[in-house]
């Protein structure tokens, strides 16, 4: 059964969530685009902190973690967003970049093959098997007819990068349901067969240390034998939108 959040807070105060990310611009631009339309509309109870590392290389998946953990008090609630892309020798880098986040009590949103994936979802369900290649999916996101101003997506600088500002950005908003429930279905279909999105956790964790590897792996829905690098395809996004009522029923 699907666990959602108890708030602990107070009716004026309001919950702050700290995330970094590998991408340097279009995360960047989605957190800024959640929390203009959702974060800081009046009686919000949530506002999204984008942990900006200072400069626009982009940031490694344990370096993501570090750069959380910089920001963000011990006591925070705090989220990592990093990709499987292949070629780039993670294999052994994402799995010690989560267990970095297990042991200091960071929630992680992975993207496999990455994040492009999740403005996807928004728009199409995709169960294709990538192999951690994006080629597929900015195929299909550029190519869609209801994805406004993604023809050019990533192609080259400019309104051609990747940033989400005007109608890319406007493209996803009420579309979240859709890409919720899209990202859920993939984690049913995860093939390592023991995994679903019913048994999702979306409570923030309560402090570092304070749960095994197993009950905190098992907040994303996949079993705790599911191995990260195989869970092709998946996005992990779902849960930190679901986590604050955005893309559920209500919204």
């Amino acid at each position: 059964m699907l666990r959602r959040p108890v708030s602990s807070y107070g009716d004026r105060s309001r919950r702050v969530i700290y995330v970094a990310a590998e991408g340097a611009k279009t995360e960047r631009d989605y957190i800024a685009l959640l929390n203009d339309t959702y974060g800081e509309r009046d009686g919000s109870r949530f506002r999204l902190h984008f942990c900006h590392p200072g400069h626009d290389n982009g940031l490694r998946p344990e370096q993501v973690v570090d750069q959380v953990l910089a920001v963000a008090g011990p006591g925070d609630e705090k989220w990592a967003f990093f990709d499987r892309d292949a070629g780039d020798a993670r294999e052994g880098e994402i799995p010690r970049a989560m267990h970095r986040a297990h042991r200091n009590g960071v929630q992680v949103a992975l993207s496999h093959p990455s994040f492009e994936l999740w403005l996807l979802l928004h728009f199409q369900q995709f169960t294709s098997q990538e192999n951690g290649f994006s080629r597929e999916v900015l195929k299909r996101l550029r190519g869609h007819k209801d994805a406004k101003g993604y023809e050019g997506y990533d192609q080259q600088s400019g309104d051609r990068g990747k940033g989400l500002g005007g109608q890319r950005g406007r493209a996803l908003l009420d579309r979240e349901r859709t890409a919720v429930r899209n990202a859920r279905k993939l984690v049913s279909l995860c093939p390592y067969g023991e995994c679903s999105a019913r048994h999702a956790d979306l409570t923030p964790i309560p402090a570092p240390r304070t749960e095994p590897y197993e009950d905190w792996t098992r907040r994303t829905g996949h079993a705790p034998g599911c191995d990260p690098l195989k869970r092709d395809p998946s996005s992990d996004v779902w849960r930190l939108l679901a986590s604050v009522g955005v893309g559920t029923e209500g919204t």
